[in-house]
């Protein structure tokens, strides 16, 4: 796996508008959890931007990463048999992180977090379709309208994105696929949201059954 450091990506190019987007879906979810949820590891950083809104809140943030360039609190590489204090963290969040190595190592990391979390795992994939939005805006009503027509390129097996090993919607990774190995590992969906102006990052709120604690 390439390190994130490794490929000279300026944080002016990196905070485009769709992942702008995405960072306000990820706090806005985390939020929504309310009380539940005071400590946090934020697994797979870049930057500090959701750490330091989240700490600005109130919460208690740890990072792990795998590039020690990032100066994380906690080196992690998901693809090894790590361990994580447990029942430490009340929720687990990792976004664009587990489409970075192949999908067996990824759910066993998916497993090995559940059993680490006290609460909740929060999540972003890739989903790769094509897809069609609209979106109604008025003076007079306050939020926008949207219609989003998507269909998962299930013919094709390239990622967007060519440090991706795999992406759901393509041959082989159904989001069924997922939804079962989310079920594996012993978590069941709170949450499901995708955002239809930028449809590529699918966010799942998971929470940990109570026979995995």
């Amino acid at each position: 796996m390439q390190l994130i450091t490794s490929l000279d990506i300026r944080n002016s190019e990196y905070l485009s508008k769709n992942r702008l987007i995405s960072y306000h879906h990820q706090l806005r979810l985390i939020f929504s959890l309310g009380n539940q949820v005071k400590n946090v590891l934020e697994i797979g950083i870049f930057n500090s931007l959701l750490t330091d809104i989240l700490k600005n809140n109130g919460y208690n943030v740890t990072t792990a990463d795998v590039d020690p360039n990032l100066k994380p609190e906690i080196i992690l590489d998901l693809t090894t048999d790590f361990s994580l204090p447990k029942d430490k963290f009340d929720a687990i969040v990792l976004f664009q992180v587990l489409e970075h190595f192949p999908y067996p190592d990824s759910e066993e990391a998916l497993r090995k977090l559940a059993e680490a979390t006290k609460k909740f795992l929060v999540i972003s994939i890739p989903y790769c379709t094509q897809y069609l939005a609209f979106q109604i805006k008025t003076s007079f009503s306050g939020r926008p309208r949207h219609l989003l027509l998507n269909v998962p390129k299930f013919w094709s097996t390239k990622p967007v994105c060519d440090e991706h090993y795999w992406e759901m919607g393509l041959k082989g990774y159904p989001k069924k696929r997922i939804l079962n190995s989310v079920a594996k590992a012993g978590l069941t969906v709170k949450q499901e949201f995708i955002d239809p102006t930028y449809p590529y990052h699918y966010f799942l709120v998971l929470e940990k059954n109570s026979s995995n604690t």
